[in-house]
């Protein structure tokens, strides 16, 4: 009881040095107003790992996963590696990259970005709405800190009203914003928020753009991530085919077997001509060269079958445990009904 009692005096410290970034008569208040309705402000369920969290029910765990960015924040110290400390490009500079907006609900994965894709998350509309700063972000500095963060992501992306039509068309914000209530919400979000040093503001938004190749290749070989299941699968974990796999890790190889073709090649030639037949040099080059060609060729199928093994077996392992946990999960809760 005095740990409860501990716990709530000081959400109550928090709440009283935390303030909502947006009045209660901000120009999208309207918007927010529409709603209000728990059915439509909150999605209909969020799932964490097997667990079902209805969010209308439990909205502080809700809001957590929709909000904190607890992957990025584990390799923050490497995220230099991943993009540059700088604000995102504005929407309109994105589409003028050849960039396609991928949709993606995770905040872990907002403004990570591959080949002619970037992943956004929609604005919650809850952002948008004074009593949900209140009643719950302000009690919980690292979910207030996520959710000023998220909300100065948007003020990179929207600077322009040809940004303003991306995003409504993209599905990113609401339909029924106008620019001039948008400017103006901004304007008194930003006297909020210190720019210059974002104390305020979730350490992963220190960084704009990241590259999910390299988040992949940090969450597979740093330390504070390093495991089985991260050096199989990364960062975000894409296509599952063997196939896809291969072609993402493997095309080197491919390239590598070219050179040695060309190389083997332009030997075999040399060697048809009687200036280098009798060549000393020339003919232990040529014999070292084969020797080296076949024993790559040898080692890179050898490569390729092991890495076929390990993911075929690490499957097969993690398709087992997993059934074992739900087939617990549900002995569990049929024993306690």
């Amino acid at each position: 009881m005095l740990l409860d009692n501990n716990s709530m005096e000081n959400r109550k410290q928090t709440s009283k040095s935390l303030a909502p970034p947006v009045s209660k008569t901000n120009p999208l208040a309207a918007v927010a107003a529409t709603l209000h309705n728990p059915t439509i402000l909150h999605p209909a369920i969020t799932i964490r790992g097997y667990e079902v969290l209805r969010p209308n029910r439990e909205p502080s765990a809700h809001l957590a996963l929709e909000l904190k960015t607890q992957s990025l924040n584990d390799i923050h110290q490497h995220l230099w590696l991943a993009g540059p400390p700088t604000a995102a490009r504005a929407l309109h500079r994105q589409k003028l990259l050849g960039r396609n907006i991928l949709v993606t609900e995770d905040p872990n994965e907002h403004l990570v970005w591959f080949e002619a894709y970037i992943f956004i998350k929609p604005l919650p509309d809850f952002l948008l709405d004074w009593a949900t700063w209140n009643d719950i972000l302000c009690l919980d500095q690292e979910l207030h800190e996520a959710a000023c963060g998220l909300l100065l992501s948007y003020a990179w992306l929207v600077r322009h009203k040809s940004d303003l039509a991306i995003a409504k068309e993209s599905g990113l914000l609401p339909k029924d914003m106008s620019w001039p209530d948008w400017v103006e919400f901004l304007d008194a979000f930003l006297d909020k928020i210190d720019c210059e040093t974002l104390s305020g503001v979730s350490k992963r938004y220190r960084y704009g753009e990241l590259r999910l190749s390299r988040l992949n290749t940090i969450y597979r070989l740093a330390p504070p991530t390093y495991s089985l299941r991260n050096l199989v699968r990364g960062y975000q974990s894409r296509s599952t085919w063997y196939q896809a796999f291969f072609d993402r890790h493997f095309k080197w190889m491919l390239a590598v077997f070219a050179v040695l073709s060309v190389v083997l090649s332009a030997l075999q030639v040399g060697l048809a001509t009687t200036t280098l037949q009798g060549n000393t040099p020339f003919q232990d080059t040529s014999y070292g060269l084969t020797i080296t060609a076949l024993f790559a060729v040898v080692a890179g199928l050898a490569m390729v079958l092991f890495v076929w093994l390990g993911l075929f077996f690490y499957h097969l392992l993690s398709t087992w445990h997993n059934n074992k946990m739900v087939e617990h999960r549900r002995l569990a809760s049929t024993s306690t009904t």
